[in-house]
């Protein structure tokens, strides 16, 4: 192996084009560890390839939904089964034992959830109150309510919550989930939590920062 040693390249007179490997090349390396590669101010750099390498990309993404209808008691905080996924980019979700989310990576992380609620529909079993929770750890990180005065005509039968959050996680067993709650003026446990990937899911993924 031979080496150059110079202190600056520069094309001939009258191109404008450097061209560094030809049909011998398969691999160009700039620089050793420990060197800095400087890019001055005002240089574009035009890219036609693949980039690889280069900051981060959306990592632990996954799309988690409930397949099939989960039935939820009158005033009893529930997790929702979310037992089917339409996509988990890095196998974080899981679909089967717990329905938690433990994306195992510390940083901050984008969380969306929906449930979509149904009540059998008969007299003095409509909602007056709905909820929807992300749970991390075990305890609510986030939350919202839909709620109607108890007047008796209460006639929410099928409505849809969702919530989102930004959260930082500081520990690689950091873990969230989704909760709901109903509650109706007669006491039926009956309501449910409707199935289906366009109605009840939990989507998430860790943000590049």
């Amino acid at each position: 192996m031979s080496k150059v040693q110079v202190d600056t390249i520069d094309t001939r007179s009258g191109t404008s084009t450097m061209q560094i490997g030809s049909t011998n090349t398969s691999t160009i390396n700039i620089g050793v560890s420990g060197d800095t590669v400087n890019i001055p101010s005002g240089v574009t750099i035009a890219n036609a390839g693949t980039a690889t390498g280069f900051g981060e990309t959306n990592v632990n993404l996954f799309r988690a939904y409930r397949n099939g209808n989960q039935t939820i008691n009158h005033s009893t905080v529930t997790k929702v089964q979310l037992n089917a996924e339409s996509f988990d980019v890095n196998s974080k979700f899981d679909s089967s034992t717990n329905y938690r989310y433990t994306p195992a990576s510390t940083g901050y992380y984008y969380l969306s959830a929906q449930a979509s609620f149904s009540s059998n529909g008969s007299s003095g079993e409509e909602f007056r109150r709905l909820y929807i929770h992300i749970y991390k750890n075990g305890s609510t990180l986030v939350r919202k309510n839909l709620q109607f005065k108890d007047s008796g005509g209460d006639i929410i039968l099928h409505y849809s919550v969702s919530v989102d959050t930004i959260d930082n996680s500081t520990s690689t067993d950091d873990y969230y989930e989704v909760f709901v709650e109903q509650n109706n003026p007669n006491g039926a446990n009956n309501g449910s939590v409707v199935g289906g990937a366009e109605y009840t899911y939990f989507t998430g993924y860790k943000l590049i920062t």
